[in-house]
């Protein structure tokens, strides 16, 4: 089985790949670690999510907008001969999601949760690249969702309306985790 994970950012992706990881076994690929990789080779060692957001772009445009998918299903494929549940993280743009629809047995979530909490979530996980004002996370928030990009570029928005399950994060992990249990067994149970 083959899950993709869509969510705008700090909605916990991390969080909902975690628990797979830990309580179903599955190997988790993270598309941005694609995009970290393009940062060691362009030599970049400053940078901010903005431009993750380019470099991730510029792969896209270069190499097709699905390229992000198509290297992680090779890198999961290549750490297991015969892989049986991995899970995608961080998919934002819709030729990554009609890639990995077109492999067998897979499902795309999406993860909604309200915008003021995820800034909150945000600067709590503090990573070096996040934004740390409310006007940058908005800017961030406003691209990632597709606003004045073009099609190779981030879009979280559309890529939302092509999820099979969409749950929403916005109380706390116990909650969200249950959210997780209750779904991923549902898709279990649907394809045995």
């Amino acid at each position: 089985m083959i899950i993709g994970v869509v969510g705008q950012i700090a909605v916990g992706k991390g969080v909902l790949v975690e628990y797979l990881v830990k309580k179903f076994g599955f190997l988790s690929f993270s598309l941005s670690s694609i995009v970290h990789e393009e940062l060691k080779k362009r030599k970049i060692k400053k940078f901010d999510r903005q431009i993750l957001q380019n470099i991730g772009n510029d792969l896209r445009k270069k190499y097709g907008d699905d390229v992000l998918a198509k290297r992680a299903i090779k890198n999961l494929k290549s750490q297991i001969s015969d892989p049986k549940n991995f899970i995608i993280e961080g998919i934002r743009n819709p030729s990554e999601i009609s890639y990995i629809k077109s492999l067998s047995n897979s499902f795309i979530i999406g993860i909604k949760a309200k915008k003021d909490l995820r800034f909150k979530r945000l600067l709590e996980r503090s990573k070096p690249w996040d934004p740390k004002t409310w006007n940058d996370f908005l800017k961030v928030d406003r691209r990632d969702l597709g606003k004045g990009e073009d099609k190779s570029g981030q879009n979280v928005g559309k890529c939302l309306a092509y999820c099979d399950y969409v749950l929403t994060n916005n109380k706390d992990k116990k909650d969200f985790e249950k959210k997780i249990e209750k779904l991923i067994r549902k898709i279990f149970n649907q394809n045995t």
